[in-house]
C-alpha cells in the first residue's frame, strides 16, 4: 500500500478539463517525496458522469479543488470511506472556504493555504484543522511532474494552436497578487494560514529555477509550450525582465526561439519595453482581467485598472507582437442597463484577439460572497449556479444570473446577461473552451 495518494477530482464543467494540469497537487507531491513517502496521484479530471476510475489503495488521500468542486469531492470521499472506512482522507486548496458545504464527516484533516510546508501533518495528523505557514519560495518543491499520470496539458493558446506540437504544461514564477478584487477569494485564502501580512503579497520564485523547470520541461517531457499560471505576472517588472532574459540566455529553451508560452495581468501596469522583451523570449499571448467595460462597476469591484487602460494594455501588447485575450464578466453587482451598451462598445473597439467571457459567480472566499449587501445584491442559492462558464462539453449551459441585483427583476437581468452573451459570440471571437 503506497504512502499518500493524491485525487485530481472530475471536471464536468469544463470543455477541456486536461488542458492544465493542478499544479497545486503536483507541489504537495514534490514535497511529500522530498520527505521520502511514496506518492501516487490519480487524475480523474476527464471522468464523465457514471464512468468508471481507479484510485490506487493508500495510508493517507489527498483531495483538493474548488467551490465548483463540492459534489465530486465529497462523492469521491464517499467512495473512499466506504472503501476503507479507516482510511485518512485531508482536503486543502480552495475548497476549504466553500465551509457550509463540505462533508466535513468524510474529511479527516482540512489544510488552510499552502500545504507544502506541513508533510507531517498530512501523514500523521488526526482529524482537525491545520492552518499552514507558507514556504518561503527558495525552499518551495519542485512540482513532481514525472508523477503525473497525465495529460499534462492541452491547448491552451488562442485558436487553439500548437506551436511546437501538442501538449503543454503550466509553471509558476510568483505566487499571491497586490490585489484584493470584490469578485476574487485569492487574498482570503491566503489569510486563512495566519499569512494575514502576506495577504496582498506577491512571493517572487527565483528567477534562475523558473529557467531549469523550464529547461526540465523540454528535456525530461519534451514539452515546449507553457500557460504561466501566476495570478498576476507582470506584477514586477524587473522579475519579469529577468525570467525573460534568462530564456534568451538558454540554448536547451533556444534562446526564446523554441518554446512557446502566455500568461495573465492586469491592464496596469502595461509597457510596450516589457511586453517586446516577452515577445522576444517566446511569449505568444497575454491575457488581460479587463473584467467589465462599465467604469461604474468596475469602481465597484477593483482597483487594478480603468477601462481607459485596459484599452491602453490590449493595443500596447497588440504593437508588441502578442496575441491578446480579453478576460470579462457579466451578471456583476451594479450593473444596469447602460452596462450593456458599455460592453458593446468595448467588443467593438478593444485590440483583442480573443474574448474569453464568463457568468460572475461568487465564490466563497471573495468579499462579494461575504459582504453581499455591501454590494446591493443577493447570492441565489443551489449547486447549479456553481459555474463561471458559458459553456461544457455538451455545448452551452444556462447563462442565468448568480445573484439578484438592486434596480433590475430577475427576468431583466437573466435578459441583460443572455444580450451581453450574444454580442460578445457575434465578435466571433468568444472562447469556447
Amino acid at each position: 500500500m503506497i504512502d499518500l495518494c493524491l485525487i485530481n477530482p472530475p471536471h464536468p464543467y469544463l470543455v477541456s478539463p486536461h488542458a492544465q494540469a493542478p499544479l497545486g497537487l503536483l507541489y504537495v507531491a514534490g514535497a511529500v517525496e522530498r520527505e521520502g513517502f511514496d506518492v501516487r496521484i490519480a487524475n480523474l479530471a476527464g471522468l464523465q458522469e457514471g464512468g468508471s476510475f481507479v484510485i490506487p489503495e493508500a495510508r493517507v488521500y489527498g483531495l483538493t479543488g474548488t467551490h465548483l468542486d463540492v459534489e465530486s469531492v465529497t462523492l469521491i470521499a464517499r467512495f473512499l470511506k466506504t472503501r476503507e472506512p479507516n482510511c485518512r482522507v485531508v482536503l486543502g486548496g480552495p475548497i476549504v472556504m466553500s465551509e457550509s458545504e463540505l462533508p466535513w464527516r468524510l474529511i479527516d484533516t482540512v489544510f488552510q493555504g499552502e500545504a507544502e510546508g506541513h508533510v507531517a501533518e498530512i501523514m500523521d495528523t488526526p482529524k482537525g484543522v491545520v492552518a499552514c505557514r507558507p514556504l518561503a519560495s527558495k525552499d518551495l518543491p519542485q512540482p513532481a511532474r514525472h508523477l503525473w499520470p497525465g495529460p499534462f496539458g492541452g491547448n491552451v493558446f488562442i485558436e487553439r494552436q500548437n506551436f511546437f506540437g501538442a501538449g503543454s504544461t503550466t509553471i509558476m514564477s510568483s505566487r499571491g497578487c497586490p490585489h484584493d478584487c470584490a469578485f476574487c477569494a485569492s487574498a482570503r485564502l491566503r489569510t486563512l494560514g495566519g499569512n494575514v501580512k502576506g495577504a496582498h503579497a506577491v512571493r517572487l520564485y527565483p528567477p534562475d529555477s523558473v529557467i531549469a523547470e523550464m529547461e526540465e520541461c523540454v528535456q525530461r517531457f519534451g514539452v515546449r509550450q507553457f500557460r504561466f499560471s501566476d495570478e498576476f505576472f507582470t506584477a514586477n517588472r524587473d522579475h519579469v525582465h529577468a525570467i525573460c532574459a534568462g530564456i534568451r540566455k538558454s540554448v536547451v529553451l533556444g534562446y526564446g526561439h523554441d518554446i512557446a508560452w502566455r500568461a495573465s495581468a492586469a491592464v496596469k501596469p502595461h509597457d510596450l519595453d516589457t511586453f517586446r522583451h516577452m515577445a522576444e523570449a517566446g511569449c505568444r499571448e497575454v491575457a488581460f482581467g479587463v473584467e467589465t467595460a462599465d467604469p461604474v462597476v468596475l469602481r465597484a469591484i477593483t482597483r487594478k485598472g480603468t477601462v481607459d487602460e485596459a484599452y491602453a494594455a490590449l493595443a500596447i501588447a497588440k504593437k508588441a507582437g502578442l496575441q491578446t485575450r480579453a478576460l470579462m464578466m457579466t451578471g456583476l453587482p451594479f450593473e444596469t442597463g447602460a452596462t450593456f451598451w458599455h460592453n458593446l462598445e468595448f467588443f467593438a473597439k478593444a485590440e483583442f484577439d480573443a474574448l474569453a467571457l464568463a457568468i460572475f459567480t461568487p465564490f466563497p472566499g471573495c468579499e462579494i460572497f461575504r459582504n453581499p449587501t455591501k454590494f446591493k445584491c443577493e447570492i441565489l442559492p443551489g449547486m447549479s449556479a456553481k459555474t463561471v462558464c458559458l459553456f461544457n462539453r455538451n455545448g452551452s449551459v444556462n447563462s442565468n444570473p448568480r445573484i439578484r441585483i438592486e434596480g433590475m427583476s430577475d427576468e431583466a437581468f437573466t435578459e441583460h446577461i443572455q444580450r451581453t452573451v450574444m454580442a460578445a459570440e457575434a465578435t466571433g471571437r468568444l472562447g469556447k473552451g
